[in-house]
């Protein structure tokens, strides 16, 4: 362990070194590269200010000229020249022509022999060269021109000779300076220089070569570069020189060295600045990652030194586990295993240890058929593998199991071999069976439901297409049922039911399919028949079994039971179509007077709609189909328009008749029985749109739902909507009943005691169609309702003198009673503003909203969504 942390550290050593001798090299050539181009960069600077500088004063000498040859032309026009020149107007055009001329620092006119005859400034300081001069001007013309050689350093002589109108020679002798100072930047310095004779400065205020000073300008090359020395005590200047075109000296630009290098030296302090920063970064992360390897190293020493204890930790854990797991090598041999085990399989591990786990525990697949292995599936896909399986104990019996297998690894990552670990599926075979038996059977009577009905008979009819043969179907409806529920309860009519399917039972055959398909309706489906008249034996068990009277705890109860019979292929050609001929036969079978039995007759689906015997299994249809739904109209508050209530109004979409409204099917529906699960389906659906609107964020208002006499009559009423209520997460106050007032008239006890205790609930009760009946003021009083609700046929009497008084009579009748009033069946607005004056709370009808679906209901509250009360 110590020899591979050295190596380790020895490597990261190394790298680290070569990053920092990278670093140090990459800063050492940035210095280098920026001090040797800084002197580059500053030639190449002053070489291009020397070209403009010897362009400048090119282009200033040759103006200056013209004007002196200006000035000289002037002069010899004056009227006399000689000594005292002064007197003939000479200071006037001096004062004029130094005033337009700044590049003139002095000049004066010379007799021919080098007396001075004016001078501007005065003063008695000497010329120097006019001798030179005078000799030099005998010989020219009048207008030569010559620049002299500065001597003194102060500026650069100009000579002009002039010849007056009396053939008299003069000398026009000035100091020129070009004035260039503000053509480059400090710490520049500019000037003129004559080879190695004196320079002139005309740069800024800088130090600067004195007069004395000699430039090294050799040759006569026209530029280059120079380097001047000003002494031990003085750093030498950097600079560039241009002779001027024409002329006998150049133009030179200088700068001190330190200038030169001022930046040089902060590319340098930067290179240096930045690998300091770099040699502390990689100092840091070097030590980083030494102590993170450290650190990795003992806890790689403190994990082998926890293995033993850490291990016998394990194989505890692992033989604590209630699930039987087997270890194994890649080559599936048994390494190890639990007592769940050894107690599952019989098999211990002083015995299987080393074998090969499909020998010792042979696995079948009961679906295929066939023996498989798991662990070598597992191991040749390296996944985990799952499933049932049967597996066989040591001493012969199968047991259903569920496994799953999966691979493991070693410490470096390679196929060590595969965990198997096993599960007891009794139980949960047992479980699924039973949950399989409640899905397909009826939980009071213990009878196949609609779904085992519907598979066995299409079974049935497919078996009989391809073999021939027939099916016989038989629809029962027990008569006078509905009678024992009203009579005796709900708990009677339970044990009727299991009587009568006990009953049943003993009559069937063993290979025929018997299911209740609802209420008091059960089915039989008789397969492998030649011909229908065969079900005929049956048929007649089941009329002679309903004879007998049925014991219950109040005594014994007699009870008919109505038989249709549909045969395929000779009434239908398929099950479904089967299943309506056998309702329509078994309807007819009721109509011929009851306990009886009816074949089906081909013209008996023609019945209209409006027969009951037709309706009736159409409504039995339409709760299979989910015909029904529900449309939704808002009642208002008469004041301000506010929406108080949204009612719920049943539709029924019938396959050929269209939009059914519910007077038209009601009654029907309670003489098949199927108002309470039409009802509770009603209640159901309003109070999940209800809460689905809510979810969308467009209020909290209750819904109304219209009330049943048979729904009013059922013992689990109150259970069955604080079931919905807390399903939906609805308020006891967020539901609305609406009772018809014929049903108050009839109000018994137990009918009044169930209400009460839905109003003790909280839930809100309204009176509806209120004026058409003679409910008495005690029971309204006794029930405690909120709301009355006005019969439509009034309001629409609305403008009729004695019906106008009716209703006005009502509104005053509620408010004595302490009771809201509401008015359905408003249509115009002259209905409307009556209500209004009568000081009725809320109104509905097509005046305010038609009935809407969901789409149209969930846009209304969308648009009056700030109108709500």
């Amino acid at each position: 362990m110590s020899d591979g942390t050295g190596r380790s550290r020895r490597r990261w050593a190394v790298a680290f070194a070569g990053l920092a001798l990278l670093s140090t090299l990459a800063a050492a050539g940035y210095a280098i590269s920026s001090w040797t181009g800084a002197q580059r960069d500053a030639s190449r600077s002053l070489l291009r200010a020397t070209r403009l500088l010897a362009t400048t004063v090119r282009w200033r000498l040759r103006d200056d000229h013209a004007a002196l040859a200006s000035l000289g032309r002037a002069i010899a026009h004056l009227p006399r020249l000689g000594r005292g020149g002064g007197y003939l107007r000479i200071g006037r055009l001096s004062r004029r022509f130094m005033a337009h001329h700044p590049t003139i620092m002095a000049w004066a006119v010379l007799g021919p022999h080098g007396s001075v005859w004016w001078r501007a400034p005065a003063g008695a300081s000497p010329i120097p060269g006019r001798r030179d001069a005078s000799r030099w001007a005998r010989g020219q013309p009048a207008g030569a021109f010559r620049v002299g050689r500065s001597r003194a350093g102060r500026g650069v002589p100009l000579w002009l000779t002039g010849r007056a109108r009396h053939h008299v020679r003069f000398l026009i002798w000035a100091l020129w300076s070009p004035g260039l100072g503000g053509m480059v930047r400090a710490p520049t310095a500019t000037g003129l220089s004559w080879g190695r004779g004196p320079v002139i400065a005309m740069g800024p205020s800088a130090p600067v070569p004195s007069a004395a000073v000699r430039l090294p300008i050799a040759g006569h090359r026209p530029a280059g570069r120079l380097t001047v020395d000003l002494g031990a005590r003085a750093a030498p200047w950097f600079g560039a020189y241009r002779w001027v075109p024409g002329y006998s000296f150049a133009v030179f630009a200088l700068r001190p060295r330190a200038a030169v290098y001022a930046r040089a030296r902060e590319a340098v302090h930067v290179a240096a600045l930045w690998l300091g920063v770099v040699l502390a970064a990689l100092a840091i992360v070097y030590r980083a990652v030494v102590r993170g390897e450290m650190r990795m190293v003992r806890e790689r020493m403190a994990v082998e030194r926890r293995w033993p204890q850490a291990k016998t930790e394990i194989e505890g854990i692992v033989q604590s586990l209630a699930e039987a797991v087997f270890a194994t090598d890649c080559e599936g041999r048994i390494e190890y295993l639990n007592r769940a085990a050894e107690k599952l399989t019989g098999w211990t591990r002083s015995v299987v240890q080393g074998r090969v786990l499909c020998d010792v525990l042979p696995c079948l697949d009961e679906y295929r058929g066939n023996a498989f292995d798991p662990v070598a599936e597992c191991l040749a896909g390296q996944a985990v593998v799952s499933g049932e399986a049967l597996v066989f104990h040591r001493d012969g019996h199968g047991l259903a199991v569920e496994y799953d297998a999966a691979p493991r690894y070693g410490p470096s990552g390679r196929l060590t071999g595969a965990v198997l670990s096993l599960r007891d599926a009794a139980n949960k075979r047992v479980l699924t069976e039973r949950l399989a038996h409640q899905a397909t059977h009826d939980p009071l009577t213990e009878l196949g439901n609609r779904i085992l009905f519907h598979e066995r008979l299409e079974r049935a009819v497919a078996e009989a297409r391809a073999a021939g043969g027939a099916v016989a179907l038989l629809f029962l409806d027990v008569d006078g049922f509905k009678r024992v529920n009203d009579t005796l309860g709900h708990s009677t009519g339970d044990r009727v039911l299991v009587l009568i399917a006990e009953r049943l039972r003993r009559v069937v055959r063993t290979t025929d399919t018997l299911a209740r398909l609802g209420g008091d309706e059960f089915a039989v489906v008789l397969p492998g028949l030649r011909t229908g008249q065969d079900a005929l034996p049956v048929v007649h068990k089941i009329m002679a079994a309903f004879r007998e009277p049925l014991a219950v705890a109040l005594g014994e109860v007699v009870l008919g039971i109505s038989i249709g019979i549909a045969v395929y292929p000779h009434d239908s050609s398929d099950s479904r179509a089967l299943v309506r001929a056998a309702d329509a036969a078994m309807y007819e079978a009721k109509a011929a007077g009851k306990n009886a039995y009816r074949f089906f007759a081909s013209g008996d689906t023609g019945r209209p709609f409006g027969d009951p015997l037709t309706l009736a299994a159409d409504l039995r249809q339409a709760l299979e189909r989910d015909e029904f739904s529900l449309v939704y109209q808002p009642q208002v508050r008469t004041a301000n328009r506010q929406l108080v209530v949204m009612e719920a109004l049943l539709r029924w979409t019938h396959p050929t008749e269209g939009v059914k409204y519910p007077g038209e099917f009601l009654g029907a529906l309670e003489e098949a029985g199927l108002m309470i699960e039409l009802g509770t389906w009603v209640l159901q659906s309003a109070c999940r749109q209800n809460r689905r609107w809510r979810d969308l964020g467009l209020g909290a208002f209750p819904v109304a739902v219209n009330m049943s006499g048979d729904q009013c009559a059922h013992e689990g009423l109150a259970e069955m909507i604080d079931a919905v209520l807390q399903e939906c997460g609805l308020r006891p106050d967020d539901l609305v009943l609406e009772l018809s007032e014929e049903l108050l008239v009839d109000a018994k006890d137990p009918l009044a005691e169930r209400l009460q205790r839905l109003r003790e609930q909280g839930v809100r009760l309204v009176v509806q169609n209120f004026g058409g009946a003679s409910s008495t003021l005690g029971t309204l009083r006794r029930l405690r309702v909120e709301a009355l609700k006005i019969e439509a046929a009034l309001i629409a009497g609305i403008g009729d003198e004695y019906n106008d008084g009716v209703v006005v009579a009502i509104i005053a009748l509620a408010r004595a009673l302490n009771l809201k009033v509401i008015a359905g069946g408003v249509e115009s607005a002259a209905q409307y503003r009556f209500l209004r004056e009568a000081a009725c709370d809320a109104v509905q009808g097509h005046y305010v909203a038609a009935p809407l679906d969901v789409e149209a209901a969930t846009a209304y509250l969308r648009a009056h969504e700030g109108a709500r009360g």
